[in-house]
């Protein structure tokens, strides 16, 4: 049996943790802080509502029990959520469902049929380029030879996602596809036109809440979800355990040297460098050039008045930033509401719900946003994406994940890194490959 160090205990080391034990490792995870999850185990990071629910399903299947069996044993469950209601600067309000064809209704009557359909058809398009993307860093190994140039311009890598919204050909179409770079920390005029995938994601998956025992409940419960399935696959939690170094089969920590047989790091690239004592060029000259990305401010109250006043108490004038919410209302019991408020200047999403202890709004003001190295990297053009950690860095034994892989720094990006990471290491260890189809997944 095989021992692996997992360094760091946010979402893709949780996963990782609990996949690696599963296949039949020893497994110890190193985590600085007091609790697991990292930033997405404090209150309100982990939105409400999922939009892509598969990885969590196939990380608890592949780790031992399968996801709905473990949320009905725990009194949860995965239910439908409503659709968001977007906010825009003219002051027009658009209730936009999820379903393909209830969205092309809502917004042909909304826009004209001419609209709808030139927005049905763009995310048509952004679809066929998910199915590209899936094989680009998150169901497969992503490489600098990957990115052939029949793929780049297939993907609109020297496009941004500003320049696809100006010709969306409406003003509402505009902003939407513009949020979707704001949501992830980075700003629509450097992100690449892809970015705007996440859109037909939502279209296709639908949109879900947590609840428990029919009650919503905040995201993070997914995280002590998680925690529970490390305690059953008996993976060795260190708490409050600070990595100062990571060589090739060692972890040194502040208390002495851990002997291991592989290791998986999902800190982000800046620390693991610090971590490796930068003894890694290549990887040392690209992170040079990239930043984190802009994590949004996060309100989490039961008092709206609350939640205005920390949002307007910055100085900003961004007329998202005004502090005025839509709504003191947590809207119908046991679902979560979304609003999202767009502006030139980015978005700010409330979630409302009623929980078992009363009402609660959460808000992501995304106009806010301060760099995070935990939310990923910020995109500064389509080079970026070659400047991201690749999941083989050159320091043998160790494998990368996390919200800096080439997959994305989306929850369910960093779930699907962590998945890549393990059957990488399992790999190198045994020799046996278990990917789900049993054999490499290889990009078209």
């Amino acid at each position: 049996m095989s021992e692996v160090a997992v360094i760091g205990g946010s979402l893709a080391g949780l996963a990782a943790a609990a996949r690696l034990a599963k296949a039949g490792h020893r497994v110890v995870l190193f985590e600085a802080g007091d609790r697991l999850g990292g930033r997405w185990a404090e209150p309100g990071v982990l939105p409400p509502v999922l939009t892509f629910p598969a990885p969590w399903r196939d990380l608890f299947r592949k780790s031992g029990r399968p996801f709905d069996a473990e949320l009905a044993r725990s009194g949860h469950a995965l239910v439908p959520a409503p659709a968001a209601v977007h906010h825009f600067a003219d002051g027009s309000v658009l209730k936009l469902p999820a379903d393909r064809g209830d969205q092309w209704g809502v917004l042909s009557e909304a826009w004209g049929s001419g609209a709808a359909s030139r927005w049905r058809d763009l995310l048509d398009d952004l679809d066929e380029r998910w199915q590209l993307l899936r094989r680009l860093g998150l169901e497969d190994e992503f490489d600098d030879a990957a990115l052939t140039l029949a793929r780049r311009r297939r993907l609109g890598v020297n496009h941004s996602v500003a320049a696809l919204a100006r010709r969306s050909g409406h003003p509402q179409a505009d902003a939407l596809l513009r949020s979707s770079a704001w949501r992830i920390g980075s700003r629509p005029e450097r992100t690449p036109e892809f970015v705007a995938v996440r859109l037909a994601i939502e279209r296709t998956f639908g949109r879900w809440q947590l609840t428990r025992d029919g009650v919503p409940v905040p995201g993070a419960e997914l995280i002590d979800l998680l925690a529970a399935r490390l305690a059953l696959r008996r993976v060795e939690v260190r708490l409050g355990q600070v990595v100062t170094g990571i060589a090739p089969g060692r972890v040194q920590t502040a208390t002495g040297t851990v002997e291991v047989d592989a290791i998986v790091a999902t800190v982000n690239p800046w620390e693991y460098l610090r971590l490796t004592g930068r003894s890694e060029p290549v990887l040392r000259r690209r992170t040079a050039w990239t930043r984190p990305a802009l994590a949004p401010r996060i309100v989490v109250t039961s008092d709206p008045a609350t939640a205005g006043t920390q949002l307007s108490g910055s100085g900003r004038s961004d007329p998202a930033r005004s502090g005025s919410l839509s709504s003191p209302d947590p809207g119908p019991p046991g679902v979560v509401s979304e609003d999202v408020h767009h502006s030139p200047g980015g978005v700010r999403v409330e979630y409302r719900m009623t929980t078992a202890e009363g009402p609660l709004l959460i808000v992501h003001d995304h106009t806010a946003g301060s760099p995070d190295p935990g939310f990923g990297t910020r995109w500064a053009s389509a080079r970026t994406w070659l400047r991201q950690p690749p999941l083989r860095p050159q320091t043998t034994t160790v494998v990368l994940a996390g919200a800096s892989s080439r997959g994305g720094s989306d929850p369910w990006a960093q779930l699907l890194s962590a998945a890549l990471a393990t059957y990488v290491t399992h790999e190198n260890l045994t020799g046996a490959d278990i990917r789900p189809t049993n054999k490499a997944v290889k990009v078209r």
